[in-house]
């Protein structure tokens, strides 16, 4: 398989962002722009795991291709018809970034597993006023269905 096209079934693989139908069959109830700024995180998330897998599995002579050309597909696809919230794609990469090493740093220091991360971006659902806190466990189901970290790598095993 060619980078690109490893970088389309991980592309592939990835929930597409989150509607508020979809939020209410979890009994999350969000406006339109909420869904969008939750499926936002929810992208952080499964960025994270994602480009954590590619570092894991896969060359480093085609790591920088295959995550800028999932980039590219996810700022084409989904970042310009807005379906991930407001402001640009610069802006949304420095969070991107900013995220990739809080989970980062909570993993390998603190050696926290898919769940917790999970219920890190809960907190952070929760905390951006998104989401009640009544919601939180409701929040929590839902990312550890919508970030599913590993079935990233297992991808990723089948490319290499």
């Amino acid at each position: 398989m060619t980078p690109a096209q490893a970088a389309s079934a991980l592309f592939n693989a990835m929930p597409q962002p989150i509607a508020p139908p979809q939020l209410e069959e979890y009994g999350v109830t969000v406006s339109e722009s909420e869904a969008h700024a939750i499926s936002r995180e929810i992208l952080s998330l499964n960025l994270y795991w994602i480009l954590a897998a590619i570092d894991a599995h896969i060359p480093a002579k085609y790591r920088e291709t295959i995550s800028s050309t999932l980039l590219e597909t996810i700022q084409a696809t989904w970042w310009q018809p807005g379906r991930l919230g407001a402001g640009s794609w610069k802006e949304y990469r420095n969070e991107l970034d900013t995220r990739r090493a809080e989970y980062g740093r909570l993993v390998d220091q603190e050696g926290m597993s898919h769940i917790a991360i999970s219920a890190e971006a809960a907190s952070r659902i929760e905390d951006l006023g998104l989401v009640p806190p009544e919601d939180r466990q409701k929040l929590l189901v839902l990312l550890i269905d919508y970030a599913p970290a590993a079935e990233y790598g297992r991808l990723l095993d089948e490319v290499g």
